[in-house]
């Protein structure tokens, strides 16, 4: 979004310098880039409806009522209903995220950029928002870009990794090929505890085919 000048250097969107353009023109990009912040960062002062509402009113002349068949549409997709009126205060960790989720693509954009998306949450509704990030990235046709040291995350959803270490390009891939990953500084971040490790070698095990996908090694009591 760029809302803090480089020092140096520059931020391409479609090969066109971002930075050198004038607010006209920036304006016009930002309408296609959709934001997911860490913390939600909803307006603690407005309705969910005017928080999902917001970019509406900031970049497009939409008559009232289109705006609010909107905000109903994408609140709908994102299973937030009878909420409209509610601030985020007497809202769970997880609506906030969804609510935050709609905001982001009210717009219909291009490219849908998530900060953390889950952090703070419990790992079951962490499970439920990355299952809904990706099937709103298909159902838009967006790029979805999600930065996160969430390693459930990253082998749920993550069709192409990137793992930066202290501002380099370490390692890239998708989640089948991390598994067989030699990396050291990659793997000893990743799969660092014990438990992690051997979950890791049984993934390699499925994917070799040594033992079933889905499997299931509950016994049956023995007679």
């Amino acid at each position: 979004m760029v809302f803090l000048e480089p020092d140096e250097g520059q931020v391409l969107y479609s090969g066109q310098n971002f930075t050198a353009m004038k607010g006209v023109e920036k304006t016009v990009i930002r309408k296609e880039i959709g934001m997911l912040f860490q913390g939600a960062a909803l307006f603690d002062s407005l309705t969910v409806e005017e928080n999902v509402m917001f970019p509406l009113s900031m970049f497009t002349t939409d008559s009232h009522k289109k705006k609010i068949d909107r905000v109903n549409e994408v609140l709908a997709r994102v299973n937030i209903v009878e909420a409209n009126r509610k601030y985020p205060s007497e809202l769970s960790g997880g609506m906030k995220k969804r609510v935050a989720l709609a905001r982001a693509i009210v717009l219909n954009p291009k490219y849908l950029f998530c900060d953390e998306p889950n952090s703070g949450l419990d790992p079951q509704t962490a499970l439920v928002i990355d299952r809904l990030i990706k099937e709103i990235t298909l159902e838009y046709k967006m790029t979805t870009v999600i930065n996160t040291h969430d390693m459930n995350s990253v082998m749920e959803i993550g069709e192409y990794i990137l793992y930066m270490y202290q501002g380099q390009k370490e390692w890239e891939g998708n989640n089948k090929e991390i598994i067989f990953s030699k990396n050291q500084r990659l793997n000893e971040f990743i799969f660092a505890s014990e438990f992690l490790q051997d979950a890791k070698d049984m993934r390699m095990m499925e994917e070799t085919g040594q033992i079933p996908h889905h499997r299931n090694f509950r016994q049956s009591p023995k007679s």
